[in-house]
């Protein structure tokens, strides 16, 4: 790879914005980058390595199996973004999968070179901690969602997040699938077809093509607190 495409893809990721440019050539000849399809594995969930990887372009989606085989969602991986690196760190096993979601241009690091950046570039290790913690506290809002708030109520949360403004509402421009919603609100594909079902029929979710209007948000975001249980 030219040296200046490396040098971009470096200034790509997050941890590394607050280096000058003298100390990117220094930390290119560590990195290595790989391209990825969509649908590609670029983790594997137990394997035991312990490279560490950067999104350099691109999106992926980071899977847990739980019981029954059911995937879990976990997060998506956005441009700029660390991830591998909790086993890099704790010397474990991988905890997750790692799936492209579009065509991916991903940036490798070895463990060793890794903890070394993290030890010789303060600044570094401060971005990668906030990192750290931003994913933390997003998963704790995730667990929160999932004791304290009831499926559907789940769902209306997914849909009011994927959404954006729009001159009558919100609008989901690209409507997800089922599965999709499903994963992401941490139920079931049925539950949300028949959710959404519900929900046009109370002209709250109106489908136009392949998008789905809100017309009214703040009334969506205020349903089905008093009604079913979580699922």
């Amino acid at each position: 790879m030219p040296n200046s495409l490396l040098t971009q893809h470096l200034r790509s990721i997050l941890i590394l914005r607050d280096l000058d440019e003298r100390s990117i050539q220094g930390i290119s000849h560590f990195f290595e980058t790989k391209t990825y399809v969509a649908g590609e594995l670029i983790l594997t969930e137990n394997d035991d390595s312990h490279h560490v990887l950067a999104m350099c372009n691109g999106m992926a989606r980071v899977t847990y199996t739980g019981s029954q085989s059911k995937q879990i969602l976990i997060r998506d991986i956005l441009q700029g973004e660390l991830f591998g690196d909790w086993a890099a760190i704790d010397n474990l096993p991988r905890s997750a999968n790692v799936q492209a979601l579009t065509d991916c241009c991903v940036g490798f690091i070895s463990q060793q070179h890794f903890l070394t950046l993290l030890n010789h570039n303060p600044q570094v290790a401060l971005r990668q901690m906030q990192q750290l913690t931003g994913h933390l506290r997003h998963m704790n809002v995730r667990m929160s969602d999932l004791i304290t708030l009831k499926a559907n109520q789940r769902i209306h949360r997914v849909l009011l997040e994927l959404a954006n403004p729009s001159p009558d509402g919100l609008l989901l421009q690209d409507a997800p699938s089922h599965q999709e919603i499903a994963m992401r609100a941490s139920t079931q594909r049925e539950v949300v077809a028949r959710e959404l079902s519900k929900l046009q029929g109370l002209g709250l979710l109106v489908k136009q093509k392949s998008s789905y209007l809100i017309p009214n948000p703040e009334k969506l975001s205020l349903l089905g607190r008093d009604t079913e249980q979580p699922q």
